[in-house]
């Protein structure tokens, strides 16, 4: 396949991933989930136009994903009350999620490595 028109729905065959397209630069197609996030790139061959299923599952995969950060902030329906688990692992983690949502990148990296301590500390296996 030649670069699609920006704009266009593309499936990313490499990826299993349908995105819309940002930009083609030096060969390259720069990809973006239709509900937004974080752009990836993806070579021309691995791509084609997506069908009706194809933006049907990324929509639902879309409003999934912000159900389940609805849910993890308290802002969607219902009570949310951390996993039987680990209490500490759910604190972090909502923590990191409120630091994406409000674009504090150095506050979501000093969580994830949190995380990552945590883990290695608390569920060893």
């Amino acid at each position: 396949m030649t670069a699609p028109e920006v704009g266009a729905i593309v499936l990313d065959a490499g990826r299993d991933r349908v995105g819309e397209v940002m930009a083609v630069v030096g060969g390259r197609v720069l990809l973006r989930a239709p509900g937004g996030g974080r752009e990836w790139e993806a070579l021309p061959g691995d791509l084609r136009p997506a069908d009706t299923g194809d933006a049907l599952r990324a929509r639902v995969a879309d409003v999934n994903e912000r159900s389940r950060r609805e849910a993890a902030l308290g802002t969607g329906p219902g009570p949310v009350s951390p996993p039987a688990r680990c209490r500490v692992c759910w604190e972090i983690k909502q923590g990191r999620y409120r630091a994406v949502d409000v674009g504090d990148r150095d506050e979501a990296a000093r969580l994830a490595t949190a995380m990552g301590r945590h883990q290695r500390a608390a569920h060893p296996d």
